[in-house]
């Protein structure tokens, strides 16, 4: 360890010391000392440059107020070049990141009305599929002239054989929105509800950092796809429509 760093942990035990005169107060000031230790591992092993160059304080609160300046400066790498760390109500000054929780790249239906004209067509169509809401059908009829006796009817269930299906150039794109819409995918940034503050927690090691970083890379590639799938069927959203409910009633496109 460098004498600036030797230096650093002796000033900020000094502070610990004066700061934790009963029992009770150093208890729980040991437990998150042992719980930013993982994180201070972390940082050393994803981030050695920053680590070397940083003055931050072991000890002393950061913009996050359970946490050091040390650990918060962690969270921000983490949130700059791994994945995002600070959405939702992770940006709170109070909040909690031990566990802590991600907040999906998806459309969370749960506590929020959907305006049909800002999210991808793709979406839409793969939303009225799932749904058959009339609300659905009312905005393809007004945006594209899709009337409900333009298509073929859209089966409550969708065929046994849809999700076991080779994805082929032509089909996949089509599987791909049925999973996204679905929250099925298998990818935690586009699955996972944050629905009333009850998602899914992750723990501080080097694996869980690994498969966060790498999933988010994933997800973002999903919605590059998503994007392209949205401008072919806006090139004849009736044609891809119907492909789309003959998929889902039939598990193959038509004239297959």
């Amino acid at each position: 360890m460098l004498f600036s760093e030797r230096l650093t942990y002796a000033i900020d035990y000094i502070e610990f010391k004066s700061k934790n005169g009963n029992a009770a107060e150093a208890c729980w000031t040991i437990e998150r000392i042992i719980s930013e230790g993982k994180k201070f591992r972390l940082f050393k092993k994803f981030f050695p440059n920053e680590w070397r160059r940083s003055k931050a304080s072991f000890v002393k609160k950061g913009f996050y107020e359970h946490y050091s300046q040390r650990a918060g400066e962690f969270f921000a790498l983490v949130n700059e070049h791994l994945f995002p760390l600070f959405l939702g109500w992770n940006e709170d000054p109070e909040a909690e990141f031990d566990p802590f929780m991600i907040f999906s790249l998806n459309i969370d239906f749960c506590c929020a009305d959907i305006d049909y004209e800002y999210i991808g067509i793709g979406y839409v169509c793969g939303l009225l599929i799932f749904s058959q809401d009339e609300e659905i059908r009312e905005f393809f009829k007004q945006k594209y002239n899709i009337r409900q006796n333009d298509l073929p009817p859209i089966n409550t269930n969708f065929h046994e054989k849809l999700w076991h299906l080779d994805k082929t150039p032509e089909i996949a794109p089509y599987l791909n929105l049925f999973e996204v819409v679905d929250h099925s995918t298998g990818n935690p940034w586009l699955d996972l509800s944050n629905c009333c503050q009850y998602g899914e927690t992750f723990d501080w090691d080097e694996k869980t950092i690994k498969f966060l970083a790498k999933s988010y890379e994933e997800a973002l590639k999903i919605l590059e796809q998503m994007e392209c799938l949205d401008n072919l069927i806006e090139s004849d959203p009736k044609k891809h429509l119907f492909n789309l409910i003959t998929l889902w009633n039939d598990g193959c496109l038509p004239n297959d």
